[in-house]
């Protein structure tokens, strides 16, 4: 038998994104022929030009932060939440478009952490992004990932984390915004406290996952 959970009054609405769903080229141009005919140019020649793209191609490339394996995994013994840590990117460049509708983004940097999670199925309740905050902010605020971003990032390839309802699991990217000096990553799930409809009491608990 499920059992559902009551928060307190004030951190029911902080919690129920967190805990309880109950809470809610251009073509080539033709060759001129000339009355003279000059001694045409060498193969090597006239591939210089054209062979200058693929390179820049690579360069631009190499210089994309790459996915780093993080594979740690963790479980909400209370609650029932199983989490798995996959891989993280640290520094995704957003496009111009974003950073010019989002002036904050100019003093920040994109972290994107991919996640396995599976939901409770003692509780009613959901697992998500909204569950997750990166800790060790300069500020000593831990902060929470944010959605700004989802559509781009989703058309990048990295589909963003979709909350895993009673039971189930699912695997996306989550995307956080921290500032630059930021360089210790910790991904940090918090369960907040509750209670049960049984009376059992939940006690408030962090789940620390460095990434880097």
């Amino acid at each position: 038998m499920r059992v559902r959970t009551f928060l307190p009054a004030v951190a029911a609405v902080v919690a129920c994104s967190a805990l309880l769903t109950a809470c809610g080229g251009d073509s080539d141009k033709p060759t001129q022929t000339a009355p003279d005919p000059a001694p045409s140019k060498s193969a090597t020649e006239q591939a210089g030009p054209a062979s200058a793209s693929p390179s820049a191609e690579t360069s631009a490339d190499s210089e994309a932060p790459k996915a780093v394996t993080v594979n740690k995994s963790f479980e909400d013994d209370v609650m029932g939440h199983k989490a798995t840590v996959l891989k993280y990117i640290d520094g995704y460049q957003p496009s111009a478009a974003a950073k010019a509708k989002f002036s904050a983004l100019e003093s920040e940097k994109v972290v994107l952490v991919n996640v396995k999670v599976t939901a409770s199925s003692k509780y009613y309740t959901s697992f998500g992004a909204t569950s997750f905050r990166l800790t060790g902010m300069s500020n000593g605020i831990d902060q929470a990932s944010t959605t700004i971003l989802d559509d781009e990032v989703k058309k990048a390839g990295y589909t963003p984390l979709e909350d895993a309802k009673t039971g189930k699991t699912s695997t996306g990217w989550v995307v956080f915004t921290p500032d630059k000096e930021t360089d210790k990553l910790i991904l940090r799930y918090k369960r907040l406290a509750a209670k049960g409809s049984d009376g059992t009491k939940i006690t408030a608990k962090n789940f620390d996952v460095p990434l880097n």
